[in-house]
C-alpha cells in the first residue's frame, strides 16, 4: 500500500498574508478619512470662533454708540477686527443701525463652500 504524505496548502499562507494586508489597508483608509473629518471640524470650529470675535464686536459697537456697526469695515478700522480673506468668506449684512446684522463666515476649503 502507498503512503500518502499530506502536506499544508501554501495557499493557506497567502490567504492570512492576504487578509493581513487588507486589515492593514482598510486601517490606513479609516485613519485617513478620520484625519480628513478631524481637519474639517477643526476648520468649522475656526470660522465659528471668528464669527464670534466679529458678533462680540458688533455687540460692543452697539453698546459704545448705540448703533450696530454699518460693515464689516467699519469693526476692521475702529475694533481691532482682523479678517484673514485666504482661509474665510465673510457675510456681513448690515440691517438697520438698531438691528443685529446678519453675520456669517464660511471657511473657503469646505466643501461645497466657495473656493
Amino acid at each position: 500500500m502507498a503512503r500518502r504524505v499530506f502536506r499544508a496548502k501554501k495557499t493557506a499562507g497567502a490567504l492570512k498574508a492576504g487578509g493581513f494586508i487588507a486589515v492593514v489597508t482598510a486601517c490606513v483608509i479609516l485613519i485617513y478619512i478620520g484625519i480628513g473629518n478631524l481637519n474639517a471640524t477643526q476648520a468649522e470650529k475656526q470660522a465659528e470662533i471668528a464669527q464670534d470675535a466679529i458678533i462680540k464686536a458688533a455687540v460692543q459697537c452697539y453698546a459704545l454708540e448705540s448703533r450696530f456697526p454699518p460693515s464689516l469695515g467699519y469693526l476692521v478700522d475702529n475694533y481691532g477686527i482682523t479678517l484673514d480673506e485666504d482661509r474665510y468668506v465673510y457675510h456681513y449684512r448690515a440691517i438697520g443701525s438698531n438691528m443685529m446684522p446678519e453675520i456669517k463666515i464660511f471657511p473657503k476649503n469646505a466643501s461645497g463652500g466657495a473656493g
